[in-house]
């Protein structure tokens, strides 16, 4: 009774841990008290099979997966979040699909050739004629020749029309995820050439001021400006049609300004992030 009543326990408790979301504060992610649990996730993932999505600021990804692996080699989906929190997700692993069995190459047709004549046929041996009485004189033995059968006529020669060449199965592109919003950068032909953004704030009814705002401001008003010249290491821009905004991490708090003035985003300085998105490595940026 005590064994069934220990299997069911842990049947649930696996259930229960698989469907699981686990919440964690910036609070709780900076001080470490998330570490065991972030290591315990990585163990029981890496023995159960099942991966773990985790939604938090790129800047916590290192650290997230480091903690992750000091519990198990477990399977990680690493997303940007926009928020200053951190949510892991227990998901099954997806099934990978059934690899297509190689077609066999078809094979080239021969070409039909035209029938040989057929041989005339051999003349019959003439009968042996068996000895009749002494009264008799034996008769005279009788060929027989057969009727000349005429030659076939040889048909014309078939030539196969030749296979169709292989169609080869299309390769998918892979592509990434990334914020949708119009990338400000133009094509270059020269990977050194200048590529300039000449950033200004948006009008109050402008929908580009709108878009911004709600896509990484939660929708509240970005009052604050900012000139190229003053941009620091760690600055995240996220730039669209003459507007960027500058998202800046001070002790815990998220500060987002518009960046006012012109920018040459094709520099050293600035490490290409995504579509639209960059991050400053080097504080002495050239406009």
């Amino acid at each position: 009774m005590k064994k069934v009543f220990f299997a069911l326990t842990a049947m649930f408790a696996s259930s229960a841990w698989a469907q699981q979301n686990v919440d964690i504060t910036a609070e709780q992610f900076n001080s470490g008290a998330a570490n065991a649990e972030l290591t315990t996730l990585g163990r029981q993932a890496a023995a159960s099979g099942k991966r773990l999505v985790v939604t938090a600021p790129q800047h916590w990804h290192a650290q997230i997966a480091a903690r992750i692996r000091a519990g198990g080699q477990a399977e990680i989906v690493l997303k940007d979040g926009f928020y200053e929190t951190l949510l892991v997700r227990v998901e099954d692993k997806a099934a990978e699909p059934a690899k297509p069995e190689p077609i066999a190459a078809a094979a080239k047709p021969a070409a039909v050739a035209a029938p040989a004549p057929a041989p005339a046929p051999a003349p019959r041996p003439a009968p042996v004629a068996e000895p009749a009485a002494a009264i008799e004189p034996p008769p005279a033995a009788v060929v027989e020749v057969p009727a000349a059968e005429p030659a076939p006529v040889p048909a014309p020669e078939v030539v196969a029309p030749p296979p169709p060449p292989p169609v080869q199965a299309a390769v998918p592109a892979v592509v990434e995820e990334a914020p949708a919003a119009a990338a400000e950068a133009p094509a270059v032909v020269d990977p050194k050439a200048p590529v300039m953004l000449v950033a200004a704030e948006p009008g109050d009814t402008d929908p580009v001021r709108e878009s911004m705002e709600k896509r990484y401001n939660e929708g509240k008003r970005i009052s604050e400006r900012v000139q190229p010249g003053s941009l620091r290491e760690g600055d995240v821009i996220y730039t669209a049609a003459g507007a960027a905004v500058i998202v800046r991490r001070e002790n815990n708090r998220m500060i987002r300004m518009w960046l006012d003035g012109p920018l040459n985003l094709n520099q050293t300085g600035l490490s290409v992030e995504g579509g639209n998105k960059y991050l400053v490595v080097n504080r002495n940026l050239t406009r």
